[in-house]
């Protein structure tokens, strides 16, 4: 079986000026969202986030996050990652456990999903 072959790394519209958000659900080896963070700062976005669901982080990723144009990586608390959010501050954290708690006990007591959804606040 033959490894999958990833596209090149494209921009489409002008980014100048910009602040550029890259969204992905895990977020593990960092050397695409590194390349991807040069190429939008060489087309001039001034700020560069990444979100994630999921921060695994591994090997040298810290590292390499903090020497690029990465401006920040946010993730939630579902994958422990204190080890590397000590080697780079460019890392946070939004704590979900909250909100899935409140998700799993609506689910068990047969309630509305989407009273979660319609109710919530910048602070939760």
């Amino acid at each position: 079986m033959m490894a999958k072959e990833k596209p090149p790394i494209t921009v489409v519209g002008d980014v100048g000026g910009r602040i550029a958000i890259i969204v992905d659900d895990i977020i593990d080896d960092v050397e695409d969202y590194v390349a991807a963070a040069e190429i939008l700062k060489e087309r001039g976005a001034y700020k560069i986030y990444i979100m994630a669901t999921h921060g695994l982080l591994s090997a040298d990723a810290p590292h390499l996050i903090e020497e690029s144009a990465i401006d920040e990586v946010v993730v939630t608390n579902t994958v422990p990652h204190e080890v590397q959010k000590l080697q780079c501050p460019k890392i946070k954290t939004v704590d979900v456990s909250m909100i899935l708690a409140e998700a799993i006990r609506r689910i068990h007591n047969g309630e509305s999903m989407a009273y979660l959804f319609r109710n919530i606040t910048v602070d939760d």
